[in-house]
């Protein structure tokens, strides 16, 4: 525990006990293992809060790819280049 308090002491803050219902952002490892909701969640999802996010890959990421492939001089076919700290 000695460790965790020499740890902890270089941060300021400060500890306050809330009880259960005012504790609204309890994250799931405070949480009872045997609790279970007895409302059943709402099986719409509301667009506002389910979103969802279509990732294209940018063009430096493109051009980081094509440097990764090279052709030899004398036509020989397209290989991968792999850096040191990569090493598969």
């Amino acid at each position: 525990m000695a460790r965790w308090l020499f740890f902890f002491a270089e941060y300021n803050f400060s500890v306050e006990y809330k009880p259960g219902r005012l504790n609204v952002v309890a994250d799931t490892l405070s949480r009872r293992p045997d609790f279970e909701p007895t409302a059943q969640p709402n099986s719409r999802i509301d667009p506002t809060v389910a979103t969802l996010a279509v990732s294209v890959p940018s063009s430096n990421l493109l051009d980081d790819v094509r440097l990764l492939y090279y052709t030899a001089v004398n036509g020989d076919t397209p290989r991968a280049v792999a850096h040191d700290d990569l090493r598969l």
